[in-house]
This record gives C-alpha cells, structure tokens and sequence, in this order.
C-alpha cells in the first residue's frame, strides 16, 4: 500500500475514534461544536494533503437536475398530504432559530460534503480507504442521534434502525458517489434542499414514521440514479446542444404546480377540503366524503340548518348549526351531527369556526382515512 493512502487511513482511524467517543461517552460535537470541529479537520487535512477544488464539469447541467428531481419529489410529497394530513411548523424564520437551528445545519453541510470530496479524492481507487471514508461520513452523521436516543423497547430500536441509521447509510452511499462522479457542489446543494424545507415551508405533510423512514432511505438512491444517468448520457454526448434552455423551460410547469399546491395548502385559497372520519353526518355526508369548506363567509351569514366546519382540541369537526346566540357583537352556535341523537355538548364560539360548508365529494376521503388509521 502506498504511504499516502496509509496516512489517509491513520488520519481516518482516528477521526472514527473521536466519533465514536462523541456517540458512547459523551456528546461534545453539537450545534456549533461540529462545524469548528469538521473546520479543525479540514485545516489539519490540508497540512497533510493539500485540499482540493471542485473542478468538475457539467455543475450548471447538473443543477437543473436537482431542481427538476427536488420540484417533482415536493409535488408527489405535497400530493400525499392530501391523504396523510398536513402539520403547521413553527417559525423558524426568527433571528434565534437562524443562528442556533439553520446555520448550523448549512455550515454542517458545506463542510462534511468539502470534507468527503477531498477524502474520497486522496483514496482515489483504494477500496480500503474508500469504504473507510463512507462509513466515517456516516458515523459522523449517526453520532448525535445515537447519543440522544432512547433504546428501552424494541420499537425504540427499530424506530431508531429506521428513521436514522438506514437513512445514515443511504445517504453516505449515495452522496459518496455522487460526490466522486460530480463534485460536492451538487450534493450541497441536494443535501441543504431536503433538509432545510421542513424549517422554511409553514405547512408540510404529516405521515407517520414508517412513510417518513421510506422517503428518507429511498430519495438518496433515486436522486443518485438520476445523475448517474445524465453523467452517462452527458459522456456519450446523447444531450441536444440546447439542454440548459429546454431545461429552463422545463422548470416553470413544475415550478407552478408545487407553487399552487404549497398555497393552497397554507390556507391562502378561499376553499379548502376535509375527509370525513365519522358517520355524523349521514345520510347526508358518508364517511369517506370529502367536504369543501369556504373561508370566506360573514359570521351574521351562518345560520340555524348550515353545515359548518369548526375546530375543536386541533380535531376539525363538520357538523349542522341547530341554535345561535348572539352575544353582544357577537355570535356562539350549537351543532348536531344529523346522525346523532343529542346536540353536541360544547358551545362553538366564532374564533373555532374554519369554514361553511355547501359542497361535498363523494368516496374519494376514504384513502387520508385510511393512510391516518394506518
């Protein structure tokens, strides 16, 4: 073995050594403590090897790829909120969440993917320090999780197998090659799209842990398949010499798509839709019908007979008016499902009231009551 790979595999056996102290004694690598330790590395990396540039070709090519594959991965995901439910996330967008959440993430992620490129570079074909320099990426991303983990039952095992260490292992594969092939500009900019949208979007979708561990292990290796498959055609010169402008147009459907359905979903639009868990309602609203609701509607117009949609303990409920009060400038209802024997035994105040409700769809609710019971 030449000296220059035994020195990478020294350099790397340590760095393993000081993850794996981190990860089962004690957690000192977190928050801000990880990006100076990860800018340590790459200072001593280059005393020793010398960091190299991305010089690679085709990064513009490449970046309507990842924009494409990212439209087309929030559009499906978005998509599946219609049957999962849609959860409101607090907001990041402060100076304090900034500095302590977002920042971190970012410098965290510029710097390991700089880290991997200049590592995988120095093992160049050497399978030994190759495989050595995959896991120590991925040990580095497994280490926080582990240490705050919670192993007491099975379910804590298997939950942490799913939603940590086979997403770890996903991603340090694919972001490996990806990196070899093209660099570790795309794989930034991949890296800090998945990771910083849930901090950026006010409503993202809400499936449970299973989905959510399918879509962390699976979007990795598809989006590294799609690379591999342009670098393929982009080396055997099988792309139209106007690539870049057909992929520019090609950006603005899907663009408009995940556009009107993040807004919709904010609740901007005027009508929004409820899946109906329950037989209240029948005969008239099954369980399994999907109900409009109009958020544009004068409380003095809700009147004794209408079918509104109101929020009680973050559960949406759609029940009939059968009696309204007016209390100074103000008004409260009392509902009855058209099923039910007896009138609902709370009073609804203006402020619970999200929408009125004159138009329904039937059956096509049973898949979101499905996928939530699920």
């Amino acid at each position: 073995m030449k000296k220059g790979y035994k020195k990478l595999l020294l350099f790397s056996c340590l760095i393993i050594v000081l993850i794996l102290c981190n990860t089962f004694i004690i957690n000192f690598l977190s928050g801000y403590k990880i990006v100076l330790f990860l800018t340590i590395l790459l200072l001593i990396f280059n005393r020793i090897f010398v960091i190299e540039k991305d010089r690679h070709l085709y990064f513009k090519d490449v970046l309507f790829e990842i924009f494409l594959f990212s439209m087309a991965f929030f559009i499906l995901y978005y998509l599946i909120g219609l049957f999962v439910g849609l959860a409101k996330t607090a907001n990041y967008l402060s100076f304090y969440s900034i500095r302590v959440i977002i920042l971190p993430i970012i410098l965290y992620c510029i710097l390991r993917e700089v880290f991997r490129y200049n590592m995988l570079c120095k093992a160049d074909n050497n399978k030994l320090c190759t495989i050595i320099v995959v896991i120590l990426i991925m040990l580095m991303d497994i280490s926080n999780d582990y240490y705050y983990a919670d192993f007491n039952t099975n379910y804590d095992i298997l939950r942490f197998i799913a939603l940590v260490f086979l997403p770890a292992i996903s991603k340090g594969l694919s972001y490996s090659y990806i990196s070899k092939k093209m660099g570790y500009k795309p794989v930034i900019i991949f890296d800090l799209i998945f990771s910083l949208y849930k901090y950026v979007f006010p409503l993202i979708p809400n499936p449970n842990e299973y989905i959510v561990s399918i879509i962390c292990l699976v979007t990795p290796i598809l989006f590294a398949f799609r690379i591999v498959k342009f670098f393929e055609r982009r080396e055997k010169q099988k792309l139209p010499s106007d690539y870049r402008k057909l992929k520019l147009r090609g950006l603005f459907a899907p663009l408009a798509v995940l556009i009107v359905l993040v807004y919709f979903y904010s609740g901007y639009f005027r009508y929004f839709t409820i899946a109906i868990a329950s037989g209240s309602m029948e005969p008239m609203i099954k369980k399994g019908d999907v109900v409009i609701a109009d958020q544009k509607y004068n409380y003095d117009e809700l009147e004794i007979g209408q079918v509104i949609a109101y929020k009680k303990n973050d559960v949406i409920i759609v029940h009939r008016i059968v009696k309204k009060i007016k209390l100074g400038d103000s008004y409260i209802y009392y509902t009855k499902g058209d099923a039910n024997s007896n009138m609902d035994d709370f009073v609804i105040e203006e402020d619970m009231v999200v929408g009125r409700v004159n138009h329904k769809i039937s059956y096509i609710g049973y898949p979101t009551i499905w996928f939530n019971n699920k």
